[in-house]
């Protein structure tokens, strides 16, 4: 899915679907056929950062209840912060018509459990962020496409 940004700049969030065999040669674990995963594969391209990581399927969750209630205008908290706080959508304008939502990826925020970086640090270490104004039926296809990938990612058939 694409967040479209002004002048011009996106974001790229795409989530990656769930595959149990790939997770069996990777790890050398074979799953139970009732296998739930509690987290999905994603890639997100923003500004010159390009990643591949994995994301809690809640906090997929948790994007997807925020811009609904943006959509429906209820109260939000002006920043939601995901992906170990490394990624984040803070409101920045909040019209009934209209909203503008900064998209940030920040590197220098540690995740637990990963070790050192690898590749250039004052890259990897850099916030990347992206402004997108959207209107209702920005944020509707927003909503759909994250459900519709959200669901993709799970489904094994």
């Amino acid at each position: 899915m694409i967040f479209k940004g002004i002048n011009g700049q996106n974001v790229e969030f795409r989530l990656i679907p769930f595959d149990p065999k790939e997770f069996e040669l990777m790890t050398g674990i074979e799953l139970e056929d009732d296998y739930e995963p509690y987290d999905v594969g994603f890639n997100l391209i923003i500004g010159n950062r390009d990643m591949l990581a994995s994301i809690l399927i809640s906090d997929v969750v948790k994007i997807v209840d925020w811009f609904e209630d943006l959509l429906n205008n209820k109260d939000v908290d002006l920043k939601l912060s995901v992906y170990h706080g490394q990624l984040s959508f803070d409101l920045l304008k909040n019209d009934f018509a209209k909203k503008i939502i900064r998209i940030t990826n920040d590197g220098s925020v540690p995740i637990p459990g990963v070790g050192g970086y690898s590749g250039n640090l004052n890259e990897i270490l850099r916030a990347y962020f992206v402004e997108c104004e959207m209107d209702g039926k920005e944020l509707e296809t927003i909503i759909m496409d994250l459900k519709k990938e959200l669901y993709h990612s799970l489904n094994r058939n």
